[in-house]
């Protein structure tokens, strides 16, 4: 499973934490432009980051305000490693934020990046 020559998951991480957060600009761009709402009326923002490598500080969802310029007062929630199972929980975590604060408007951003098991498992020949 390991040898000298083989792919390391160093570099295949370091690219998943520099793009991660600009594949989350890009989907979200797309859907506050679907909203027609300006980008300041968001009051929350949820991250899921569905992957099996490693966490990363400060998190996706910081990077992803700073490219978005939400303001700093934005409400982050960052969920990793949950795979399929996010899918679920991010639309309760968002319904709830929803319905019991009348102002907000919550983004949820979600990516599913599946580096290791490319590495550990890869295509067949």
């Amino acid at each position: 499973m390991c040898s000298f020559t083989a792919a390391s998951l160093d570099p295949r991480q370091d690219i998943v934490v520099a793009e991660v957060p600009n594949l989350g600009k890009e989907a979200a761009e797309k859907a506050i432009k679907e909203w027609g709402q300006p980008v300041s009326k968001i009051t929350h923002l949820i991250f899921i980051f569905c992957t099996t490598t490693s966490i990363n500080m400060p998190g996706a969802d910081f990077q992803l305000m700073k490219l978005l310029n939400l303001h700093p007062s934005v409400k982050r929630f960052m969920m990793y490693q949950q795979d399929c199972a996010a899918g679920g929980t991010v639309l309760r975590l968002a319904k709830d934020l929803a319905e019991n604060n009348a102002s907000a408007r919550v983004l949820v951003v979600c990516c599913d990046c599946e580096v290791t098991a490319r590495l550990l498992f890869p295509w067949p020949k």
